[in-house]
């Protein structure tokens, strides 16, 4: 028996104070009912017999775990406010980072792809490090405050089924990912076609050539409604029969765009003077060509995609 008292003091130690003899009774009135249990069945146990049970009843720490889980650092009931909180927080922060590392870079103090990218990593990831801290921190707060019998989530307490949104399909929920990608997509392509013009001091030139340059700045417009758009999804979060009918005219504008400038015109300005010796200039505008040309099919590929969830909404 000294065994089975090893046993309970060892999950005795893994339990707050206030429970551990509690739990500590009931788990030794549970051992001791198996092992009388298996004395009525075989007249007497053994050590190895007991030692046995005790590995079947688990670890120390696992059985602790049961009688009193972990308090979770944020409760269900917060959980998914947190997450929504927090895809808001770090969707806001890219965008804010995608315009703030774009601004330097039209600048011209680094005009280089790598370092655009290198930069835009590390000033989202800095801000997120700090943002998911704070948020973590302020909602583990929350949770200690909570009413341990509360399952309610925040905000619940007066809702009415009359005023759900309508049942639908799984594709017609918009993630926050998608959007604020969305978002951040066209914030960059904004200032990249009008840095220049609105920034006539800061010495920088436009990356295209004057012919697509050109047919860009008609194009605003479209990505403008592409940016109101998103705000829109933002706020509803669902497809509905507008909401693809817009989308189909703006990816048939992407479409058309793209094909265009693949078709008709050099798309950037190359200067060969700042390409190294074995970097082939036919070769790069070819490459900018198959990734203009990439854009386009993504751009037929989500008309395609929303004709056919028209159709299934209508």
């Amino acid at each position: 028996m000294k065994m089975v008292e090893r046993y309970i003091a060892a999950v005795q130690r893994e339990l707050p104070k206030n429970k551990q003899d509690d739990i500590g009774r009931e788990l030794k009135a549970n051992i001791l009912d198996k092992i009388e249990a298996m004395e009525a069945q075989q007249g007497s146990v053994t050590e190895a017999e007991i030692t046995e049970l005790l590995k079947e009843m688990g670890h120390p720490r696992s059985v602790a775990l049961q009688f009193c889980p972990p308090t979770p650092l944020i409760s269900a009931a917060l959980m998914p406010l947190y997450l929504h909180t927090l895809y808001m927080v770090l969707g806001v922060l890219l965008v804010i980072s995608t315009i703030a590392i774009t601004s330097r870079w039209l600048d011209g103090a680094e005009m280089n792809l790598f370092w655009f990218l290198k930069g835009l990593a590390s000033s989202f990831l800095n801000d997120a490090y700090f943002a998911f801290a704070a948020i973590t921190i302020g909602f583990a707060v929350l949770s200690r405050k909570q009413k341990t019998d509360s399952t309610e989530a925040p905000g619940t307490g007066k809702w009415s089924p009359e005023k759900l949104p309508a049942a639908g399909k799984d594709w017609q929920h918009i993630s926050l990912q998608n959007i604020f990608g969305d978002l951040a997509t066209m914030l960059f392509l904004v200032m990249l076609i009008w840095y220049p013009i609105w920034q006539p001091d800061s010495g920088a030139t436009s990356i295209f050539t004057l012919e697509a340059h050109s047919v860009l700045l008609w194009f605003t417009p479209v990505i403008g409604i592409a940016i109101v758009h998103s705000l829109w999804q933002l706020r509803t979060r669902l497809w509905n029969r507008n909401m693809l009918m817009l989308n189909i005219g703006i990816s048939t504008a992407f479409f058309l765009v793209s094909l265009w400038l693949v078709v008709n015109t050099p798309i950037l300005r190359i200067h060969t003077e700042a390409l190294h010796a074995s970097i082939n200039v036919s070769y790069l505008e070819l490459s900018i060509q198959i990734f203009v040309l990439v854009i386009a099919f993504i751009a037929a590929y989500e008309v395609i995609r929303d004709i056919r969830r028209l159709i299934r909404i209508s």
